[in-house]
């Protein structure tokens, strides 16, 4: 059986103590870095490895997205960096994702909110309100393109975030 696996990850939590800083500079919190080690290692357990990190250009997804690749041993130097997940819209994102080389079965793109959870929400059925900072949403499809993946063939998913009991 064919399938594509995505990991919608929003960055961690970021800083907001510096007023005068771009929005795409801020950096992680303390608490952000911690919940970042945290959720990696939490989707390590059912993830045995990752084909592509993509990660939106913000300093704090950046930031996140090297966390993830550090602990799920995907070389740092690959994770590509793109300035398509910084404020963008589902529909950009959607055809984004559609475009992604058929050769990665298992992708975990990192940016930013409200963008993903609409995103994920086009796919599922149980409709999430809010991806909170370092949650991730994973979707699995069953097909063999990425151009092919939709609500119908979706297959399966997850939702996890730090403050999710387990």
């Amino acid at each position: 059986m064919a399938y594509k696996e995505l990991f919608v990850l929003r960055h961690a939590k970021s800083s907001w103590d510096a007023p005068n800083m771009d929005d795409v500079d801020r950096e992680l919190t303390t608490r952000g870095i911690h919940d970042s080690y945290t959720m990696s290692n939490r989707l390590k357990k059912t993830l045995k490895s990752v084909d592509s990190i993509i990660s939106s250009h913000a300093n704090r997804a950046l930031h996140t997205a090297t966390i993830f690749a550090k602990e799920l041993e995907f070389p740092v130097e690959k994770v590509k960096i793109t300035l398509k997940l910084y404020e963008t819209t589902e529909n950009q994102l959607l055809s984004f994702v559609k475009e992604l080389p058929d050769d990665a079965s298992r992708v975990i793109i990192v940016g930013h909110n409200p963008t993903f959870t609409s995103f994920a929400n086009l796919f599922l059925s149980d409709k999430i309100d809010n991806i909170p900072t370092t949650g991730i949403v994973g979707l699995s499809f069953n097909c063999a393109q990425w151009k092919d993946i939709s609500k119908a063939n979706l297959q399966s998913s997850l939702f996890e975030f730090p403050k999710k009991e387990h």
